[in-house]
C-alpha cells in the first residue's frame, strides 16, 4: 500500500556508508509548534509568496475571541502570518483546522494596531510597541521607521491581508480539494499554503526534517463597495449609475472587472503622507472613498466619469446634522483650504461643500492612460487628505 509521496530516506556518510532513516510517528503538535517557532527559516516561505519573508516569530498562542492561534510572525515590512500547527491523523482534523485558521482571519481584520499591540503584550508580558521592538531586535534586514511600520501593520489588518500556513505532520487526500476551494472563495485579502513536515531519525544520527510546500492558494482577495451612511447614488454630475440587473451586459462585466483591477492596482500603490490615515477598501464600481476622519459623513471620493472623459477626486459632507456640524467647524478655515488645494480646485463651497479637481481624459478606459490616471489620483487624494484630515482630528470628528 503507497504510504508516502517519497521514497526510503537514506543518510550516507563520508565513508559511504549508508543509515536507512525510519519515519517518525509520535511527534506531538506542541513540539511542531516549538520546532517552527524557533526555527522559522524551516518553513518554505518563497515558495510560497517572497513578499512574507523573512518571518520572525512574535509569539505563540496570541489570544483571540475565537481562541488562541498557534503562532504569530511578522515580516520587516509588516507583513503578518498566522500559523496553525496539526497532526493529520482523521479526515476531521483537517477541515477543523482549515476553519480555524480562516476564524483567527476573519477575528485579526477586525483589529487596530493598539488591539494587536495589546494582546502581544497581555501574552509576553511586556509594555509598549513590543511587535517593532521585537522585530527591530531580529537583525534581519533594514528595519523602516516606527511610524511606517505600525502604519504597514495596520494597514495589512485592515485588508485582512494574512499569510495562512497549516502545517502537519503528513497532509494527505482531501487537503488539496479543500485549497481549491478557497482560492474560489473571496473572503479575505489572505494566502493559503499547507505544509508537510515529514520527520525521519536514524540511530545514532537524530532526526531529519523534510519540510514540503503541498498545495498553495493564490491570494484571494475580498472586494467591496462602500457608500456613506444615509447617502444615495443618483444619476448627477459625479456619478453615473443605472438600475442594477441580476446578469450584467458584457459591457458592464467589462467595466465591472476594470474597477476592480483598478481599485486594487491603487491601493497597493497607494500611500499618504499621514501615516494614520487608513487606506480606501477597494470597490468594483467607479467611485473609490477615503475618510479622513472618524465619521463617515464625511468622505474624499476618487471616481470615473466615462461620459464626461474625465476622472476626479472630491471633497463632500453628508447633507444631515452631523454632516452640517462637521462642514460648519471647517468653514473657518475655508479661505486656508483654498489656499492649500491650489488653483485648479473646483470650488462648490458655498452651494454644497463639494470641492473637487478633475484630470480630462479622452478615454478613461484605455491602457495608455492607466498610469497617468494613478498618479492623479495619488497625488490628489494625498493631497486632500494632508488639507482636510489635520483639521477634522483638531475638531474632533
Amino acid at each position: 500500500m503507497k504510504q508516502t509521496a517519497y521514497g526510503k530516506p537514506l543518510f550516507l556518510n563520508n565513508q559511504n556508508q549508508v543509515t536507512p532513516l525510519n519515519k517518525v510517528e509520535t511527534f506531538d503538535e506542541f513540539s511542531i509548534q516549538d520546532l517552527i517557532f524557533k526555527y522559522p527559516d524551516c518553513l518554505p516561505i518563497s515558495d510560497i509568496d517572497e513578499s512574507f519573508n523573512p518571518v520572525i516569530p512574535i509569539c505563540k498562542e496570541l489570544n483571540t475571541t475565537v481562541g488562541p492561534l498557534d503562532i504569530l510572525m511578522v515580516s520587516p515590512n509588516g507583513e503578518l502570518t498566522i500559523i496553525e500547527t496539526k497532526l493529520w491523523r482523521n479526515p476531521e482534523a483537517r477541515r477543523i483546522v482549515v476553519a480555524q485558521i480562516l476564524d483567527y482571519a476573519k477575528e485579526l481584520s477586525n483589529w487596530t494596531y493598539e488591539d494587536l499591540q495589546r494582546e502581544i503584550n497581555r501574552r509576553l508580558g511586556t509594555k509598549g510597541n513590543a511587535l517593532y521592538e521585537l522585530v527591530k531586535s531580529a537583525n534581519t534586514v533594514l528595519v523602516p521607521p516606527e511610524s511606517d511600520f505600525v502604519d504597514s501593520v495596520s494597514r495589512n489588518l485592515a485588508r485582512g491581508k494574512f499569510l495562512l500556513l497549516i502545517a502537519g505532520d503528513g497532509i494527505r487526500e482531501g487537503a488539496r480539494g479543500i485549497a481549491e476551494f478557497l482560492s474560489n472563495a473571496g473572503h479575505l485579502n489572505f494566502t493559503l499554503a499547507m505544509i508537510e513536515l515529514n520527520l525521519y531519525r536514524a540511530e545514532g544520527l537524530g532526526t531529519l526534517i523534510v519540510p514540503k510546500t503541498l498545495v498553495k492558494t493564490l491570494e484571494i482577495s475580498k472586494m467591496t463597495v462602500e457608500i456613506p451612511s444615509g447617502f444615495i447614488l443618483s444619476k448627477s454630475d459625479e456619478f453615473e449609475t443605472e438600475k442594477s440587473t441580476i446578469k450584467l451586459s458584457p459591457e458592464r462585466e467589462q467595466e465591472r472587472n476594470f474597477y476592480i483591477k483598478f481599485w486594487n492596482e491603487l491601493i497597493a500603490e497607494l500611500s499618504f503622507d499621514d501615516p494614520g490615515q487608513p487606506l480606501p477598501k477597494p470597490g468594483i464600481a467607479q467611485n473609490l472613498y477615503v475618510y479622513p476622519g472618524k465619521s463617515k459623513k464625511i468622505w474624499i471620493s476618487a471616481y470615473f466619469m466615462k461620459s464626461q472623459k474625465r476622472v476626479g477626486v472630491y471633497f463632500r459632507a453628508q447633507n444631515d446634522q452631523e454632516g452640517n456640524e462637521i462642514f460648519a467647524a471647517l468653514n473657518e478655515d475655508k479661505e486656508l483650504i483654498r489656499q492649500e488645494l491650489g488653483g485648479n480646485v473646483l470650488w462648490n463651497w458655498e452651494d454644497s461643500g463639494d470641492v473637487g479637481v478633475r484630470f480630462l481624459c479622452n478615454d478613461v478606459f484605455a491602457e495608455e492612460n492607466r498610469e497617468d490616471i494613478k498618479d492623479f489620483f495619488k497625488i490628489s487624494l494625498n493631497a486632500f487628505v494632508n488639507v482636510f484630515r489635520p483639521r477634522l482630528k483638531k475638531y474632533g470628528f
